[in-house]
């Protein structure tokens, strides 16, 4: 269908930047009140917040503090399409939306992401240096609206296809065009089926070693990581033309089948309700994923940058122990 000018990014936009002009001063004050914050750790422990509302608990910090983690990957809003209900037309606007209930720990490198749908970059087809300007200026705002310190760095998430790679290549060039007068950096997410591709333009990658296998195969042992499924990618690859960083999975659930067909993905503690519904649970271990960063280290060499754990959250790490998470952190 066709494109209308997004009239409602535009308006959310308007009241971030607004709302973000009357706490700048104060912002740029905590700034300076910490010479910390305004540290940029290119090769720190990193974890993705992939939640709608921040709001770290005494779990939390002791979890940052405890693996000496500097920087956060914040997920800030995901870029969709929605139905006009006025016009029936399809739009291009921000959902989900995270809100700050308490404060960015001091000395913590936020870095605002979003994440994309491919829907969204289908719509987005020709206008892409309109949007690449409306989603730096709202990721910027957002950033710092929440008092999250010195913007040094901005991730896009997107698992982009052949026929949307124009189209993202595109938005990230426009991007890193305004994100270069601002001496901040476009970094991306990057699956292993698109490492075989030419790189988006951008600074750096995070090479994302989690849902590698088909989720909705019944016959699947573990869609979210199997060397199996890793190690075909990574033999047919050679060095990537981008600056990697790796992410690893600590967290699982349980995919559910009906009659042998896919219905949705359930709490890993989820009980079928008939006789013909099957619960594949899945999580992978940390001798699983220190295989596979044995893996990638021997086939696309050490990360250059930072590795990054999935995700910052209370019920999923507690499968791991300290001295696990410590491994894949640093060993």
């Amino acid at each position: 269908m066709k494109t209308l000018t997004p009239k409602l990014l535009c308006l959310m936009l308007l009241a971030a930047l607004l709302a973000g002009c009357r706490k700048h001063e104060a912002a740029k004050a905590d700034e300076e009140a910490s010479s910390c914050s305004d540290m940029y750790y290119d090769t720190d422990n990193a974890v993705y917040h992939w939640k709608t509302t921040f709001s770290p608990d005494s779990f939390d910090l002791y979890f940052l503090n405890r693996h000496n983690v500097r920087t956060i990957y914040m997920r800030m809003f995901d870029i969709a399409t929605e139905t006009d209900p006025l016009t029936g037309y399809s739009q291009v606007v921000p959902i989900a939306t995270t809100r700050f209930l308490k404060p960015v720990p001091k000395h913590t490198n936020v870095i605002p992401t979003t994440y994309i749908t491919t829907n969204a970059l289908r719509e987005m087809r020709g206008k892409e240096e309109e949007f690449a300007r409306l989603i730096v200026e709202r990721l910027t705002a957002m950033h710092a609206y929440n008092s999250c310190g010195l913007l040094r760095e901005i991730q896009f998430d997107c698992d982009w296809t052949p026929t949307t790679r124009a189209s993202y290549a595109s938005l990230c060039r426009h991007a890193r065009e305004l994100l270069d007068q601002k001496e901040v950096r476009l970094s991306i997410t990057l699956r292993l089926h698109q490492l075989d591709e030419e790189a988006p333009p951008a600074d750096r990658a995070v090479l994302m070693l989690y849902n590698t296998g088909n989720l909705k195969e019944k016959d699947t042992r573990n869609s979210i990581l199997d060397v199996d499924d890793v190690t075909p990618y990574l033999k047919q690859c050679g060095k990537y033309a981008l600056p990697l960083s790796y992410a690893y999975p600590l967290f699982g659930w349980g995919v559910m089948f009906r009659g042998g067909k896919f219905v949705s993905i359930v709490a890993e503690d989820s009980a079928g309700t008939s006789a013909d519904e099957h619960i594949r649970t899945e999580r992978a271990t940390a001798k699983e994923i220190m295989e596979v960063k044995a893996l990638v280290e021997k086939h696309l060499g050490k990360a250059q940058g930072r590795t990054v754990l999935y995700h910052l959250d209370q019920s999923q790490l507690n499968h791991y122990t300290d001295e696990e998470i410590q491994s894949i952190y640093y060993d």
